[in-house]
């Protein structure tokens, strides 16, 4: 696969409903574990607003959907989750504005341009215990990609397994942002739900890949 199209990107929003509705608890279970436990409800209903704000509207560019989908999480979804993934979104959506077709260069700059937004707004940064952990290395693993050539498939492949071990990475961590900091061990001991959800969201559209043909 040499290239994503943005009915790609509207068909993985329906694809990452169906995930997060399959992890809606563990995920709150391990929100549970530092923070408030409504870590997994809240990413579903954003991911399910952006589905809605997607349904019957042609998306004339990738940027349109991530911006949209970001937008969805800033406006319907209260907390931290909200905000980080919402700028998470937009952000991304920033990178891909206009592009009617996404190669694995275009991937690992609308990524980055996610993570920035991330930082800016979440005021995280690698080793505070958060998505950033995930996120970051997918992000990394992306630019290693497109600098190698790889295809979108390949790429989305090795962020996966760069966002998984990061997630992992979380564990033993003490936290420096959010509740968990609070918590007596700040969280050590406990995957952060933030890092999973990164995880997950790449996983979903490698997976995508597999099942979508080039454009």
């Amino acid at each position: 696969m040499s290239t994503l199209d943005p009915e790609f990107w509207a068909g993985a929003i329906d694809r990452l409903v169906v995930t997060f509705e399959e992890n809606e608890k563990r995920l709150c279970g391990y929100d549970g574990a530092t923070g408030d436990g409504d870590h997994g409800t809240s990413i579903l209903y954003g991911f399910r607003e952006a589905q809605n704000s997607l349904r019957g509207m042609p998306a004339a560019d990738a940027g349109e959907v991530l911006r949209r989908t970001g937008e969805s999480f800033l406006e319907n979804v209260g907390g931290v989750t909200g905000v980080v993934f919402g700028s998470l979104f937009v952000g991304a959506g920033e990178g891909a504005a206009g592009l009617t077709s996404t190669d694995t260069s275009a991937l690992f700059r609308m990524f980055a341009s996610g993570l920035i937004a991330v930082k800016k707004r979440g005021k995280a940064t690698e080793g505070d215990k958060s998505m950033v952990d995930a996120l970051s290395p997918a992000v990394n693993a992306l630019r290693i990609a497109a600098e190698r050539g790889d295809t979108v498939e390949a790429a989305l492949a090795d962020a996966t397994l760069a966002a998984e071990a990061g997630m992992k990475a979380t564990v033993p961590m003490e936290a420096k942002i959010g509740r968990a900091r609070y918590q007596s061990g700040k969280g050590s001991g406990h995957v952060d739900a933030g890092a999973v959800s990164i995880y997950l969201f790449f996983y979903t559209l490698s997976e995508a890949t597999a099942t979508r043909g080039s454009s």
